[in-house]
């Protein structure tokens, strides 16, 4: 099953935030968008999973349109999804929150006479995505009770626990240390599946570069380069979105070496524009 953007344009008011933006995303394989900050990456992932309505063009998952769906629909048609600010349930346990996710697949089941999960086939499956993601310790634990680095995976896990074939992860490492970004970009490494497109929105570059199967660069709202991390890495085009133009980081340079001289810099390395 493919999503498919296709023209697909969003206005905030007079502002474009993004443009005739086409994009295939097959299953079977981890995807990565980036760009620098206001490029429009999560103004994509909040379009595709209904949070946001399109302006112009459709968005498609196989036969459906999704533009033409409340989010909870676009939900269960199979798109899962994380937050770049955590939206765990703080109140409940590890283990309700991976159940909750299951109520909307009920009523559906319910309306359209599909054979509906029990409880106890509910908390099998839960208890399995626990053990797969390393929580199984703590399910009874309260989900505000977490440190914040278990609390990313339980994210993590409940966009997974429903076996969803389009999984959208919004800067999933924000906010993590080193040693976390590299657990967590293997984790989502290992989450891949020939049934299942992981679609990845993230600043880290070396989560990127290490798991990514095809990075799809935004520049303004367009897209600028699509490709495997190797083409994008080498791309002209991306390191002057990233980094600026010779003659810009000619300029800078220059203005950080005198006010060095002045004494009001220790060096002019590691400029660089977000």
């Amino acid at each position: 099953m493919a999503l498919a953007l296709e023209n697909v344009s969003k206005h905030f008011g007079s502002l474009v935030a993004i443009k005739n933006l086409s994009l295939t995303f097959d299953v079977g394989s981890v995807y990565s968008i980036i760009g620098p900050n206001g490029a429009g990456k999560s103004t994509v992932v909040n379009m595709i999973a209904g949070s946001y309505s399109v302006t112009s063009g459709a968005i498609r998952l196989g036969a459906s349109v999704l533009n033409r769906l409340p989010k909870h629909r676009v939900a269960q048609l199979g798109i899962a999804r994380t937050y770049q600010n955590l939206r765990l349930f703080d109140g409940m346990t590890v283990l309700e929150n991976l159940e909750v996710c299951f109520f909307p697949q009920s009523w559906l089941t319910y309306l359209t006479g599909a054979r509906r999960l029990g409880k106890s086939e509910r908390l099998d499956i839960c208890h399995a995505c626990l053990e797969r993601f390393g929580l199984s310790d703590v399910a009874d634990t309260l989900a505000g009770d977490l440190p914040y680095g278990r609390q990313k995976i339980l994210e993590l896990a409940r966009a997974f626990v429903t076996e969803a074939p389009i999984v959208l992860l919004d800067e999933p490492a924000a906010g993590l240390n080193h040693t976390e970004t590299k657990d967590m970009a293997a984790l989502i490494a290992s989450l891949k599946r020939a049934d299942r497109a992981i679609i990845l929105v993230e600043h880290d570059m070396d989560m990127v570069m290490s798991i990514s199967d095809r990075i799809d660069v935004l520049n303004y709202g367009e897209l600028l380069c699509s490709g495997t991390p190797e083409l994008v890495r080498t791309n002209e085009k991306v390191q002057e979105a990233y980094l600026g133009t010779t003659e810009e980081l000619d300029t800078i340079r220059k203005l950080a070496q005198g006010r060095r001289a002045q004494g009001g810099l220790r060096s002019n390395a590691g400029i660089v524009r977000h």
